[in-house]
């Protein structure tokens, strides 16, 4: 929280560049996720220049940094049917958030030539497109089962799109903020400067909270998240967890009760198990009205404990039900106050709930509340 005192310029400008440094790691560990993947990744403007190649672009087509230093162009690595044909794509579809060209002639330095398909999502920022991102798959190599291939694309493509759509709005809320504080530092009142202050405090947040959370996500996918299970106490996990969350729901004057048995005990990675927790309260909270209810009860069974997280808020609808922890998905919905959230919560869940050998599901009734129901096993299962 800001101490309520007098700022100095100089305090000001170092507050300011510590949140513009946070920024700029952000960025760079966003672009390092993105030149480490193994599809060709790039990124173009309107005038159809290469904003962003990563290291697989690079390699098919034969580029060096000096090609990149230049700012070539799109019509530079395609033929001229696939130009024609992307440009035909822009305009037939430009209301789409997804474009999906099959067949793309690729030039590769040397002159020869290779064909990959190629997803592309729109490029926004400040509510206006800035250009493309496209993830290209090499079809020269043998391509499986075309069902898998096109639900891997959508995957990955939504996964890009969050980064490429959601982490820069933090960043042009600090960039903005900053400029108007150092440019209106003398004319601004105290309690305006703390207002901004704020503002650019809770961009910095929430583009930190994405990013994490995607990094969780990548993880997980590749297993390479450390997992470390233990017997614990589950009364006491979610007591704490919805200690942490009364804030939230006191704002909306939502009333959180529990009904968990002294004695269940689960085994898992505690740690998780309280992320997962704790995205399922928040969910609730951000979908349910003011003065709405949220109840947790537990049942133990055979092997597993269930966990019920049930509200009544407005519900979700039969088509997005079908897909919730899917990234193809659609990943980030406005609450009943005009939250926002990362968009990557219940797909976290379901991640973890899996490395734990458990089970989450959801049932709903459209605006009349919703269920997330998730299994925990009691003991050790091999």
């Amino acid at each position: 929280m800001i101490a309520d005192i007098q700022l100095s310029t100089e305090e000001l400008e170092k507050r300011i560049n510590f949140l513009e440094a946070e920024n700029k790691t952000l960025r760079q560990r966003e672009f390092s996720i993105l030149r480490v993947l193994p599809e060709i990744v790039f990124m173009i403007d309107l005038n159809e220049r290469f904003i962003f190649l990563n290291n697989t672009c690079l390699e098919k087509f034969k580029l060096t940094n000096r090609d990149i230093e230049r700012n070539i162009s799109l019509k530079e690595l395609i033929s001229n049917r696939s130009l024609h044909h992307l440009r035909k794509l822009y305009l037939k579809e430009k209301y789409q958030e997804t474009l999906h060209a099959r067949e793309i002639i690729g030039i590769r330095k040397d002159g020869t030539r290779f064909t990959f398909a190629a997803y592309f999502t729109k490029l926004i920022e400040n509510e206006k497109l800035k250009g493309f991102i496209g993830i290209g798959f090499d079809q020269t190599e043998q391509i499986t089962i075309e069902k898998q291939l096109t639900e891997a694309n959508l995957a990955k493509m939504k996964f890009l799109s969050i980064i490429a759509h959601d982490l820069r709005n933090p960043f042009n809320s600090l960039l903005g903020f900053s400029t108007l504080l150092l440019a209106n530092y003398d004319r601004y009142s105290d309690d305006k400067i703390k207002e901004y202050l704020q503002y650019m405090s809770k961009s910095a947040n929430q583009g930190h909270q994405l990013l994490e959370n995607l990094l969780d996500w990548a993880r997980a996918n590749t297993r390479k998240i450390e997992i470390s299970p233990e017997t614990f106490n589950l009364q006491h996990s979610i007591s704490d967890t919805v200690g942490l969350l009364s804030g939230s729901a006191s704002k909306k004057a939502i009333t959180i009760t529990q009904q968990i048995s002294e004695n269940s005990h689960v085994y898992a990675d505690q740690n998780m198990i309280r992320t997962v927790i704790r995205n399922l309260i928040s969910n609730a909270i951000k979908f349910t009205p003011r003065g709405g209810l949220i109840r947790i009860v537990s049942r133990d069974e055979k092997e597993f404990t269930f966990i019920d997280i049930t509200d009544n808020g407005v519900g979700i609808s039969e088509d997005k039900l079908n897909n919730l922890f899917s990234l193809s998905s659609d990943y980030s919905t406005l609450g009943t106050e005009r939250e926002t959230g990362t968009g990557l919560g219940l797909i976290l869940c379901y991640e973890f709930i899996i490395l734990n050998k458990g089970n989450i599901s959801a049932s709903s009734i459209h605006g009349h509340g919703s269920s997330f129901t998730i299994s925990i096993p009691k003991t050790k299962i091999n």
